[in-house]
């Protein structure tokens, strides 16, 4: 991958130097998700960490092509090291109804990770590998290529059933980070005994942390 290279597409604003990029790229994961498949207020029961699983199994997958011969423990170390799950709320009507209510006991999970001090010459071959390693898995390329404003490259896609993943170098932080998300689902767990009410809910219990990103654990 080149800086000639067709452009991946405008970005966004973001919180700031140190975050921008990293949230961006779970931002456009979710938004990518809810997009597809949060427009109605009828989801399926999936156990919150049976889901975790899946969409830390999605991330591991990408980092194992990077070839990238590090291990990123479960956990936060901070905005260049970390390996953790995030969520968001469901809505009735998918992106249009942020005035409505959350749908009560509905969560959409988000995998996350990043790594630093990752070069040029390291981070844009590999991304080159994970483009071609997740077409070859069925997935559908929807970004490759350079940002046209920031100093970043990135692969992005997506596969049948409102799933997401992806990968983003930022040259300015030499910060490679990635995610993965899947669709809104219901937590078949829920009940008036959780900490949080209904209408907050947005958070599934989780009981552990994302399993380690290893270079080898496809």
């Amino acid at each position: 991958m080149t800086e000639s290279e067709v452009a991946a597409g405008k970005s966004g604003g973001g919180c700031g130097a140190g975050c921008a990029s990293v949230v961006g790229l779970l931002l456009a994961v979710a938004m990518a998700v809810l997009a597809s498949a949060s427009t109605d207020s009828t989801y399926p029961d999936v156990d919150p960490e049976k889901r975790a699983r899946r969409l830390s199994g999605y991330s591991q997958d990408a980092y194992a092509a990077l070839g990238i011969d590090r291990t990123v423990e479960g956990g936060y170390i901070d905005v260049d090291n970390h390996n953790t799950y995030d969520s968001n709320y469901c809505y009735p009507d998918g992106l249009f109804s942020f005035a409505d209510p959350p749908v009560e006991g509905a969560y959409q999970l988000i995998h996350g990770w990043s790594i630093g001090k990752v070069d040029r010459a390291e981070a844009l071959p590999a991304l080159r590998r994970v483009r071609d390693h997740l077409k070859a898995e069925g997935w559908r390329i929807t970004r490759f290529g350079k940002d046209e404003q920031l100093e970043e490259w990135s692969v992005k896609a997506e596969r049948d059933g409102g799933f997401s993943t992806g990968i983003t170098w930022e040259a300015e932080f030499r910060r490679l980070g990635g995610g993965s998300g899947g669709p809104c689902a219901m937590d078949p767990d829920t009940s008036q005994e959780k900490d949080e009410p209904y209408e907050s809910y947005g958070k599934p219990e989780l009981n552990s942390f994302p399993p380690a990103m290893t270079p080898g654990g496809r």
